[in-house]
């Protein structure tokens, strides 16, 4: 008699339970017809009434909504009555990609008057698929509460173990656009991370770059300029040779030779003897004497005392300057020049990388010879 009695109770909720339903749903009828606040009014009764009608109701509360402002005051009742579901779901259905802009801002604009908008976007970051939660950025960079900026910073610090992830990226793109040249420690952070467990290590210099990039049209300050070099540089000082060269690669070819060259005793440690580093530079004399194809590499040791992460525009004008010896042949103007693509251990390195230009030369059908030029010593 005991288990027929919860039985029953159990039937006598199931029925109350279908009935406050029941009652609920005739707040539905109507709807096309509201606007703006009465709408809203009306999500509100039924919010009040029964949270799982609301959540299944939202969708025709978001359809007969007029405007973004009534799409944004629905999302704010039922995020603050802890439906979020129907509410996450509901920017891919927008058919404007500037409705889904201006509804995705405006919420994130309320999340210090309605503080659970924040756990909605943290909720959002997890329960989501990539590109559903992509559409909310908007509100990332909108949101200014404090709670918001700091988880924000804890999860850009720490990025996940693979190459790219379309959710994380989302994040830090919005702390970019909300910090500018002040998330830049914090990237700095996630690249370090990242270079140590195989995560988005060159998407976070991409960030990086980014936070500073100036208007289009205008020029980047000296200030952001020297805030990007010194988060790099200081970056690199942490990292591999091979991670450190990428980000020396990157100064010089923005225009930060200098700030790269600070990093050769990073990506080179044992190279530098003597107070310089040693690179070969060759030119190449070439063309046709009597019918015959010949060719004279002019080559030099380059001493380079750390100044320059690339050397050539250094070395290009003394290297052809030597005297030619191919002087009674129809010689091709300006003669080549290349330089080793990093500095070399000793003279006889730079001897062996003039011998593989010999036989690229003489693989194109030229009889070469290699002549070494007086060495070169850039101040």
């Amino acid at each position: 008699m005991k288990s027929a009695g919860i039985v029953l109770l159990a039937i006598g909720l199931f029925g109350f339970s279908a009935r406050a339903e029941a009652k609920c749903e005739t707040l539905l009828t109507g709807l096309s017809g509201m606007e703006g606040d009465a709408l809203v009014s009306q999500y509100k009764k039924v919010v009040a009434c029964d949270s799982k009608v609301a959540n299944q109701a939202f969708s025709q509360f978001m359809v007969a909504a007029q405007d973004a402002e009534a799409l944004v005051s629905l999302s704010l009742v039922a995020i603050d009555a802890d439906i979020w579901n129907p509410v996450w779901g509901m920017i891919n259905k927008l058919t404007s990609y500037e409705a889904r802009d201006v509804v995705s801002q405006r919420v994130g604009l309320n999340c210090v008057n309605h503080p659970k908008v924040v756990g909605f976007l943290q909720g959002a970051y997890f329960g989501l698929r990539d590109i559903e939660f992509a559409q909310w950025d908007d509100a990332l960079v909108s949101c200014q509460s404090q709670e918001m900026t700091d988880w924000l910073i804890q999860q850009v610090e720490a990025p996940p173990a693979k190459l790219y992830d379309e959710k994380w990226s989302a994040l830090a793109d919005a702390l970019v656009r909300r910090d500018h040249a002040d998330a830049l420690p914090h990237l700095a952070k996630g690249a370090l991370v990242a270079a140590k467990k195989g995560g988005p290590f060159e998407s976070i210099l991409m960030k990086m770059e980014a936070s500073v990039a100036p208007d289009l049209g205008d020029t980047m300050s000296p200030e952001d300029r020297a805030e990007l070099e010194g988060a790099l540089v200081g970056l690199a000082r942490q990292l591999s040779a091979d991670m450190a060269r990428s980000i020396a690669d990157r100064l010089a070819n923005s225009g930060s030779d200098g700030k790269a060259a600070e990093l050769l005793s990073v990506v080179y440690p044992d190279k530098k003897k003597g107070g310089f580093y040693l690179y070969g530079g060759a030119s190449v004399e070439a063309g046709e004497c009597n019918g015959q194809k010949q060719a004279v590499v002019h080559f030099a040791q380059v001493q380079e005392p750390g100044k320059r992460w690339i050397i050539m525009p250094a070395v290009e004008a003394p290297i052809r300057a030597v005297k030619p010896k191919l002087t009674k042949c129809e010689t091709a103007q300006p003669w080549p020049v290349l330089v080793s693509p990093e500095p070399l251990p000793n003279g006889a390195a730079v001897s062996t990388w003039v011998q593989d230009i010999a036989k690229e030369w003489q693989a194109k059908g030229y009889e070469v010879k290699t002549k070494e030029e007086k060495a070169i010593s850039l101040p």
